[in-house]
């Protein structure tokens, strides 16, 4: 009797013991399978990276008998499209070398991933791949400047495209214990059309084993992997947050953190929701979704986006769009697509930005967006036309101020004014008329005698700055040719206005 209840015992201890490891290898939040056709039965699906927009997603697979990575779109929510592989680069990488790690560009034009294929300058390089239209471009490895001779792996961009994080291998670095061989996380800075000058992060993000970085859509917060020597829990997900040009101490994202690995991220722009790779009931990898708690989700920020045409024939138009922190004096320059004329910009919440939009030979058009008082994720669609520079082309200088019943420039308008002078110098013939308007408050004669001085205001800045007077003709209508009727405080704001009139080209 002695003997059963002992027996009992130990097979209750031991079946305590399965399910707390069972449940170890579980994270504690709810995680939501993607289902077929991005899952199967017999393969693993691993390292999704997904759109901005989270409607595309690229993800590696061994479905085809070695890895490989395939694309699928989000048709309606939760529904995706049989993957299509991506042979430009699954091809491009022969049977036996390594592919993995791919990374999606914000703006959904460059696909970055890892890969040991020949030409790689060390062991395993960084390579990247092109968009137009819906072709892929054969890969060209991102060279010196961020590639080494040893192990340099899976890169995320930031928003911005300023920013491209990766990991390094430590120099044949290992934990003492687990003889894990460990890498740190760098990251390269843009300089004209190249990534050079990579930097190992400082402390708190490199301590000694880091992987597997995702900088999120606010260019702010970072998500990677932490090897912890001495426990059974492998790799860890850690977030940390850029506050002041310091990283914040990582934080344990322990409710999706379990005793397996856990690594290879990603989150869409809207910052809510987590897209992972987890092993399923099979003891292969497949991606799962779950919802982002409030407390590691990314700053908002707002998306900007559009297309770029020119006015007359409405065809599309390559393009760049300028971005400027009116408060900090940072500048971003992206261009459109020049197949299909889209862009697509982050904005952060609580700044000011101006931003103008550009293209050769054309006008620009230019707006001042204020999110000091947003409070959540939006998209914003902004289509631009674009006129060409000939005679009797005009067009408002949206982001020149003054103050109240003055002809006194503000600070702020300086950008629009310079970008003006740019355009006179490139154009060394053009002759100008830049006419000043005002709304219907007040009389027609104070209306005139304003609107006269401000433009007055404006031909100044412009000799100030190299113009010749003789190119300059300003002109003050006062309120006789508003754009709208004067029925509203944002029509009146509309209508106290400059203008930038071509009389000769």
């Amino acid at each position: 009797m002695v003997k059963r209840i002992y027996r009992i015992g130990i097979a209750v201890l031991l079946f305590v013991f399965f399910v707390q490891a069972t449940q170890q290898d579980k994270p504690s939040a709810q995680l939501v399978s993607l289902g077929t056709p991005i899952n199967t039965l017999d393969h693993a699906e691993f390292s999704p990276t997904v759109s901005a927009d989270g409607n595309t997603m690229i993800f590696e697979s061994n479905r085809g008998g070695r890895w490989r990575l395939y694309i699928t779109q989000q048709t309606k929510p939760d529904v995706w499209s049989l993957p299509q592989e991506l042979t430009v680069v699954s091809n491009f990488v022969g049977p036996e070398d390594f592919l993995g790690g791919p990374c999606l560009s914000y703006d959904g034009k460059t696909l970055f991933f890892t890969s040991n294929r020949k030409g790689s300058l060390g062991g395993i390089d960084i390579w990247y791949t092109k968009r137009t239209g819906t072709t892929w471009e054969v890969p060209k490895n991102m060279g010196q400047g961020v590639n080494s001779s040893g192990y340099d792996g899976f890169p995320s961009l930031s928003a911005d495209g300023k920013q491209l994080y990766f990991m390094r291998d430590g120099r044949n670095k290992r934990m003492t214990s687990s003889k894990q061989v460990c890498c740190s996380l760098y990251v390269a800075e843009k300089r004209g059309a190249f990534y050079m000058n990579a930097k190992a992060l400082p402390l708190p993000i490199n301590t000694g084993c880091e992987a597997y970085p995702r900088i999120m859509a606010d260019n702010k917060t970072l998500i990677f992997s932490r090897y912890k020597d001495k426990t059974n829990t492998g790799y860890d997900l850690y977030e940390s947050k850029l506050r002041g040009g310091k990283w914040t101490a990582p934080v344990p994202m322990s409710f999706i953190n379990t005793h397996r690995d856990d690594e290879l991220i990603s989150v869409p722009e809207a910052g809510d929701i987590i897209y992972l790779s987890n092993t399923s009931s099979n003891n292969l990898d497949d991606i799962y979704k779950v919802e982002l708690p409030k407390e590691f989700r990314p700053d908002k920020i707002v998306t900007l986006e559009g297309v770029v045409r020119e006015s007359e024939n409405n065809k599309i138009i390559p393009a760049t769009i300028k971005v400027t922190n009116l408060d900090t004096k940072e500048t971003t320059e992206v261009k459109n697509n020049e197949t299909t004329g889209k862009y697509k910009i982050a904005l952060e919440e609580g700044e000011k930005y101006d931003i103008a939009i550009s293209s050769q030979g054309k006008s620009f058009e230019s707006e001042l967006v204020d999110l000091s008082q947003v409070k959540k994720y939006q998209i914003v669609n902004k289509d631009i036309k674009l006129k060409p520079l000939k005679a009797n082309t005009s067009f408002t200088l949206n982001n020149i101020f003054f103050g109240f019943d003055s002809s006194a420039l503000k600070p702020q308008s300086e950008l629009e004014l310079n970008r003006v002078v740019d355009m006179l110098l490139k154009n060394p013939s053009m002759q100008v008329e830049i006419s000043a308007h005002t709304d219907d408050k007040g009389s027609e004669a104070y209306n005139l005698k304003l609107s006269q001085s401000r433009a007055e205001s404006v031909v100044g800045f412009l000799v100030s700055k190299g113009i010749n007077k003789d190119r300059l003709i300003p002109k003050g209508y006062g309120k006789s040719k508003p754009t709208v009727p004067n029925d509203s405080e944002e029509n009146r704001a509309k209508n106290r206005r400059v203008e930038f009139k071509i009389v000769k080209i």
